[in-house]
């Protein structure tokens, strides 16, 4: 009977954490100065849904262009996963703090994630330079 691999799935366990972590301090640090800028300027409800989305989106990004540039291989693979990853963190942040359930926005928004996500994962195994 054959072992499974352990190797080749240690090998993209550091990538996806590196993703995961860069898009969580992606949308942070992004969240913080919507914040601001919210404080100063009365916004409506739907111009704070829209920014938390694109937030969400420029965090997925992030996460699966970090993965990839780190592994430099199989790039769409570690950018849905790191997406998918981030929109479970981000989902149970937002179930902790609003209590509300998941809905068709959520849905949307795990579509919007999971492509940015995986758009950043080709972008970042395409990259010259390596990262490290």
């Amino acid at each position: 009977m054959k072992q499974p691999d352990v190797h080749g799935a240690k090998r993209f366990i550091r990538p996806i954490t590196y993703g995961i972590i860069a898009g969580a301090i992606a949308c942070f640090l992004l969240l913080i100065i919507m914040s601001v800028i919210m404080g100063f300027k009365d916004m409506p409800q739907a111009v704070v849904s829209v920014v938390s989305l694109i937030t969400f989106i420029f965090g997925g990004f992030t996460a699966g262009f970090v993965s990839a540039a780190y592994s430099r291989e199989k790039g769409l693979l570690l950018g849905l996963v790191c997406g998918g990853c981030l929109f479970c963190i981000l989902s149970l942040a937002n179930l902790a703090f609003d209590g509300s359930g998941f809905g068709i926005i959520a849905l949307s928004k795990l579509a919007a994630v999971l492509f940015a996500s995986a758009l950043g994962g080709v972008v970042g195994v395409n990259k010259r330079k390596k990262f490290k």
